[in-house]
């Protein structure tokens, strides 16, 4: 099946979050909404209809999930449909989004999806359901792969069309750690989540506007011209014999850091206190310098395992962290995305044998939130915790129904 991604009404889509926005952070979140609007005008710019084209096979349908039961207060159904374009990803469920573009969960739920890195191939968006909030309904319509470092806690969501299922695979954390972890999972037709818990439902999902597939071998140049750029002259890092280790988990010296020692493979697209969004590129014939990843990560790829790809470790004697990944494959019935969740990786350099590039996405976590997540959400996330005070004290209807 193909799918197809192409410019948004921007004007549209605009007008909805002023308008959710402003009222959830009047007077209180004015540089929170003017950091969203700023990143919608960016999704705007980056996509492009000749590039966001692919194929994504979809075989049988799963069941829908059971929903939890809901308290007097949730909202019910049924929700008004909304009515409009259909450009994201026109055609029939599950492998599109059959669903007016407002539904986009930047848009109509703005208040819990914060966009923090678009291109024309990718988007990252940190989901923050925070305590109290009743979510407004939305969709997601791409392909996508959750990662997850902290505990869900007791939500609850209504589906606008519930025969239409979710399709998603579920992966264990590395080998001896309980985060973090990933998923993978179809669009997501219009929902609404609401979070009556303690604590934040927090995760970040890297979204696929495109997924290569097997088309990456045929068209790599024109879909990553970048590729093709003159490369950075670089030494394998040679760090002084008393350089001292990043941590006790990765007893390295940080000369090892990916994107510093191969910064021609590792291109870091965005970065904050808590995780780091990597996208690794080997070219065809291409040997990377020695490089490591000192933090937890979830690798997610939207591309098959290609053939040719030898690897050299700087200790052969230390096991390498795909040994214990934990791998989630494609969504029920799908063929991608797949995501993997590691282990800080030991330094090792790889080399592309074969004619087509490694190419993929690696988000990194500096620093895992587990359960305290529940005791230290409003001291790691003063934002959030601006978002719950103000909604809180000024809460507003739900926007479908």
């Amino acid at each position: 099946m193909k799918y197809r991604v192409s410019n948004r009404t921007e004007t549209s889509v605009t007008s909805r979050i002023t308008k959710n926005s402003a009222a959830l952070l009047a007077g209180a979140g004015a540089l929170c909404l003017a950091a969203l609007l700023s990143a919608l005008a960016l999704v705007g710019r980056a996509q492009s209809p000749n590039q966001l084209s692919n194929q994504v096979g979809v075989q049988a349908a799963t069941p829908p999930p059971a929903e939890r039961p809901l308290p007097p207060d949730a909202p019910a159904r049924p929700y008004k449909r909304l009515v409009g374009p259909e450009t994201l990803n026109p055609g029939d469920y599950p492998a599109h989004f059959p669903y007016p573009d407002e539904y986009d969960s930047v848009a109509a739920a703005p208040e819990v999806h914060h966009l923090r890195y678009v291109d024309a191939n990718v988007r990252f968006v940190e989901v923050a359901y925070f305590p109290g909030i009743h979510g407004q309904m939305h969709g997601h319509p791409f392909p996508s792969v959750f990662v997850v470092d902290a505990p869900t806690p007791h939500v609850y969501n209504l589906l606008l069309d519930p025969e239409n299922a979710i399709h998603i695979s579920s992966g264990k954390p590395p080998q001896g750690a309980q985060f973090p972890f990933c998923k993978t999972m179809n669009p997501q037709s219009p929902h609404s989540e609401s979070n009556p818990d303690t604590f934040p439902d927090h995760f970040y999902r890297l979204e696929f506007l495109r997924v290569d597939g097997a088309g990456i071998a045929d068209h790599w140049k024109e879909w990553y011209p970048n590729m093709l750029n003159p490369l950075f002259t670089v030494k394998d890092s040679a760090p002084a014999k008393n350089a001292k280790p990043f941590s006790s988990v990765w007893p390295w010296p940080i000369a090892y850091d990916s994107p510093a020692a191969a910064p021609n493979n590792n291109k870091v697209l965005y970065e904050d206190d808590h995780v780091r969004l990597v996208e690794v590129t080997i070219r065809p014939g291409e040997t990377e310098p020695m490089e490591g990843v000192p933090y937890p990560s979830v690798q997610a790829y939207d591309t098959f395992p290609g053939a040719g790809v030898e690897e050299r470790p700087l200790d052969p004697k230390t096991p390498s962290a795909e040994t214990t990944a934990g791998h989630a494959g494609p969504p029920s019935g799908f063929d991608l995305p797949t995501c993997e969740a590691m282990a800080p990786q030991p330094p090792h350099q790889v080399r592309n044998t074969g004619k087509s590039p490694i190419h993929y996405y690696r988000i990194e976590y500096k620093r895992i939130d587990g359960d305290g997540l529940k005791i230290h959400w409003r001291e790691w996330y003063p934002w959030m915790a601006t978002l719950t005070d103000v909604y809180r004290d000024h809460p507003y209807a739900s926007n479908f129904h």
